[in-house]
């Protein structure tokens, strides 16, 4: 296959169509992480947005600012996934879940 000025093979050349198509057709078209991450995101919110609605409604202030922090520790984590910063990441996760743990906590004591 013909390679770019960048070294990644070029798909919209016409010559390398049949080496491209050998590979499988599965390859390149493999948008599960994308999903996957869709999936993570959207339960996630409802997650922490449901924590944080249930402290509100039976009005347990500590358990929504545990909430809170916990969204806003994901938040974070987020931010260092896109900057490339494993452990940083992994700490806010961490964080974050311990967050949530005590906001489920105090809302069923």
């Amino acid at each position: 296959m013909g390679q770019d000025e960048y070294g990644s093979a070029s798909p919209f050349d016409p010559d390398d169509l049949p080496n491209l198509n050998a590979i499988g057709p599965g390859i390149g078209n493999n948008d599960f992480e994308k999903y996957a991450v869709a999936v993570i995101i959207v339960f996630g919110a409802l997650i922490i947005g449901g924590l944080m609605a249930a402290s509100m409604t039976f009005g347990h202030r500590n358990g929504f600012l545990f909430a809170l922090g916990g969204a806003t520790s994901a938040w974070i984590s987020g931010n260092a996934l896109l900057l490339d910063r494993p452990r940083i990441y992994a700490l806010f996760v961490g964080i974050a879940a311990l967050m949530l743990i005590a906001s489920t906590v105090t809302l069923v004591t």
